[in-house]
């Protein structure tokens, strides 16, 4: 590994371990599941039409539901690389996404593919949140966003990256979580991350991922249309090392809540 990203993945980690443990404190926010199933076809419609992507004849595949989302993820990856957006968009969602894609070829960033990603999920019934991944320097502005998938065949959530093409698995290729991933860091491990076909960047990724796993942000709901100028309503929840204080970024805290509860905040 680099000198200077293992000295940096060692500091970052540091900080990590030195959390508090979370704790089991009240969690006032709920969750819901807000998709429209009208939506839904829309989308699975306009993309088999105007993108070539089968959504229904994935879903009703003889895939796993990880083999799913990792075909879907490869597509977005596949047609929409890593850039700043160069126009911004009044309608953040999965068709107006693509549309800009098809007029802008240079891609955009990393919330913009996992609200792309996560509403073709949701429109064959993959539960998933786009999550905001964060580091302990307020003053550091290079967060990432992921998705985060439910897979009941594991009873468990998975971290999916369309921007980096990227993923974690333990030891037995079992794909981990947010969650997993920063315990595995606090435990003094490396994270066995897959990506492209040619594994480039993975000592970045190692110190990338201990830096930006110190604190979260996700909407609570299952729903289309969470950003935008007429974003649906929801909870927008923080998860906080306990001790950590947020407050003097309002960046992140307006309007938004709190909690130091991991277990309610990564709840199905």
């Amino acid at each position: 590994m680099d000198n200077e990203y293992l000295s940096k993945m060692t500091e970052m980690c540091k900080k990590l371990q030195a959390c508090k443990p979370y704790t089991d404190d009240h969690f006032p926010f709920i969750s819901k599941n807000l998709v429209d199933p009208n939506r839904s076809e829309t989308i699975r419609r306009y993309f088999k039409e105007n993108a070539g992507l089968d959504l229904e004849g994935i879903a009703a595949s003889d895939l796993t539901t990880w083999e799913k989302v990792l075909k879907i993820c490869e597509f977005v990856s596949k047609h929409i690389c890593h850039d700043n957006q160069k126009e911004p968009l009044n309608d953040i969602n999965a068709i107006t996404l693509w549309e800009y894609a098809q007029r802008v070829h240079t891609g955009f960033n990393c919330r913009w593919h996992a609200i792309l990603l996560s509403e073709l999920l949701l429109s064959i019934d993959i539960k998933n949140h786009f999550v905001t991944c964060l580091p302990e320097d307020n003053l550091d502005q290079d967060c990432h966003v992921v998705n985060l998938v439910w897979l009941p065949e594991y009873s468990k959530w998975a971290m999916i990256d369309s921007d980096m093409e990227e993923y974690v698995t333990d030891q037995n290729g079992i794909p981990l979580s947010l969650e997993e991933m920063r315990a595995e860091l606090v435990s003094g491990r490396k994270l066995n991350i897959h990506r492209d076909t040619n594994q480039t960047g993975l000592d970045y990724m190692q110190m990338y991922w201990a830096k930006n796993l110190y604190w979260f942000s996700m909407h609570l709901a299952y729903a289309y249309n969470l950003e935008g100028k007429d974003a649906l309503y929801d909870t927008y929840v923080n998860l906080i090392p306990p001790q950590y204080n947020i407050l003097e970024d309002r960046r992140y805290f307006d309007g938004m809540g709190i909690t130091t509860n991991a277990t309610a905040f990564w709840q199905p």
